[in-house]
Order: structure tokens, then sequence, then C-alpha cells
């Protein structure tokens, strides 16, 4: 576990072989527009393929709130496109094919508290980090349990365990990846559903509809940004409220907390959280960190001095939270998921 921004720049100094900042540049030889991640955020590549989850008519969860899907594309201060889904009516994958495929997949559930869901931050970003590296990459985009669905908080759960059976599946001679190398990756809110699908492996969320309804929704690996945890009195608000309501029953809070007595079967875990994270507490990877130890998990925990929630590849580069993709990649290649 790295708990501070010396440990952090130590470890860098020991491996420049792996790209990681030297602790004498870090603070003086990098601007943002520096950053080895940049690129991905301003390159314009959109997907190669957008899958729907659903056969028509077949979609579970109902009924349908009475909304309309809407995307707001927006700009951020440094420029990088910055859109975001509101009120899913149509849950996707989008799918990047990698450059020189390895066999290795991910599924990325961007965040965004429940109530919308990321696109390019946290999400097309990151797909075409992981195509670079040789991992074939799909981005979820998840129904909201702010908009109430008739299925409740399960609705995103239902579009996450979808998606990994899709992806397992192949898409139906679309793609080819080793079901046995699918890594979820996951910020904030999308790193609470990515923990649901570690921990509720047993959960069937809907009824059976095709072939892939029989592979297993249970990642291989998973890599947790920032995430919502606790649906308690830690909970984040707005995420919590979005998930479950004003006036949840003690049943529904203790049902979508992660932390707890969790299966022995979770996947391993890389954790990452910035410890002055004002949107959710890094308490939270603690507590989560603790309960996976419990169940004689393995999990990684990196905490960090300097970073911001939500920062994906954005993050300044004097910031050693910005460097969680190296130690992710690392993680991925100990856990033979690359």
């Amino acid at each position: 576990m790295s708990t501070s921004r010396r440990t952090f720049l130590a470890a860098a100094a020991l491996a420049p072989a792996a790209g990681l900042i030297p602790a004498a540049d870090a603070q003086t030889a990098l601007a943002p527009s520096a950053s080895p991640f940049r690129g991905f955020s301003e390159d314009r590549r959109e997907p190669d393929m957008v899958v729907p989850l659903w056969p028509e008519g077949h979609m579970p969860g109902g009924p349908v709130p009475n909304i309309v899907e809407i995307i707001d594309d927006q700009w951020d201060t440094a420029g990088l496109r910055y859109r975001v889904a509101a009120h899913v009516t149509r849950p996707t994958l989008s799918y990047f094919a990698a450059t020189n495929p390895t066999g290795a997949a991910v599924l990325i559930i961007p965040g965004g508290g429940y109530s919308r869901v990321g696109i390019d931050r946290e999400g097309y970003e990151g797909a075409r980090w992981f195509n670079s590296l040789g991992v074939a990459a799909f981005v979820l985009r998840y129904r909201l349990p702010a908009d109430r669905w008739g299925g409740g908080p399960a609705v995103a759960l239902q579009d996450a365990q979808r998606a990994m059976r899709l992806i397992r599946a192949g898409g139906t001679g679309r793609w080819t990846i080793d079901a046995k190398r699918v890594t979820v990756m996951g910020g904030s809110a999308g790193g609470h559903l990515a923990g649901c699908l570690c921990f509720k492996v047993y959960d069937r969320s809907y009824a059976e509809i095709d072939a892939a309804d029989h592979l297993l929704t249970r990642p291989d690996g998973a890599i947790l940004l920032y995430p919502v945890v606790s649906m308690g009195a830690s909970a984040h608000v707005g995420s919590k409220l979005a998930l479950l309501g004003p006036n949840p029953t003690p049943a529904m809070v203790a049902e979508w907390t992660l932390d707890g007595t969790l299966p022995g079967i979770t996947p391993p875990i890389f954790l990452a959280h910035d410890l002055h994270d004002r949107v959710v507490p890094a308490d939270q990877s603690l507590a989560l960190f603790a309960s996976v130890r419990a169940a004689g998990g393995a999990i990684d925990l990196h905490l960090f001095d300097e970073g911001a929630h939500g920062l994906g590849l954005r993050g300044d580069p004097a910031w050693p939270m910005s460097d969680w993709p190296l130690l992710a990649r690392r993680w991925q290649v100990r856990n033979g998921l690359a």
C-alpha cells in the first residue's frame, strides 16, 4: 500500500524504464500539457462498434420511466471534450479494437453518481490507452437508477452483468478475446458498479435471455478508482440518493454496501484514491481494503497525498496520483491480465 507522496516518488525513481516520473522532475519539469497520457484525452477516435446490450423487447428492469436519453456535449477548461449521457434508455457497449491485441480485455464503467454516465473522461480516453497496450476495451453506457426504473437499483447491475457476458461471448463473432483475462475498471459510482460485479457473483439480476447468459459475470480482476463503497452513514450522498432513493430501508443499504462480509472468491483488486478526496472520502477504499483482506482476497491499495476525484487520465502530472495507470499496468501484468 502506497500512502504518501514520498513513498510514491521513491518508487518512481527506482523504475524509470516503466515510465514513472522521477521525483526531481515531478514538480518542476512537467506542465499539464506534458502529461504522458494527455494524447489519449486529445485523441478524437470514436468506438469501432457500438453494440446494444439487450435484444429488442428483452430488456429487463421495466417499466421504462418517462424519459428521453440525452448527451450533454461540453469542453473543459483545458480544451478537452467532456460528454456525459443522462436518462439512458438504450444501454450499450462501445468497443475499441486493440492495436496488436494480446487477447486481454477490459470493461470500463465510467462514473456519474448514478444520475449520469461519463463518455470521454473515465470512458473513451481509458479505452484508447488500453488499446495502445494491446487490450481490447469496452465502455459501458448503463441505465441510471436515478431515473427510477421499475427494476430499481438493479438496472445498472443488470447492464453490467450482461456486458460482461457479451464480452466473453465474443459479440457473436465480432471480436475475439481471452474470456479468462477480462478486467473491469470503474471510477466513483462506476467503481461501485464494478465492485458489484466482483462481489455479487452469485446474484442473477435478470432471467436468462440467450446463450451468453450462461457465462460468468465475475471479472478476472478489477481496477477501482476513488470508488463509492458504502451506502451507510458515510455514503456519497448523491450516489446513495440516486441509487436507493430518499428513504432506503436498512436492508437496501446493506444490499448495496460493498464493505463488510464478502465472498471468498473475489478477483484481484487494484484500488487508487486521493487522501484529500472531497467527493468520496478515501476511508471508503480503506474499508473495502479491510473487507477484502478479511475475506482472504488479493488487493493492492494506493493512497496519494495529491490527486483529485474523477481525474481519469487528465490529472496534473505533478500529482503522484496521475501515474495510477502505470501502477495499474504493473498490477495487470503481475496478475496475468495483460
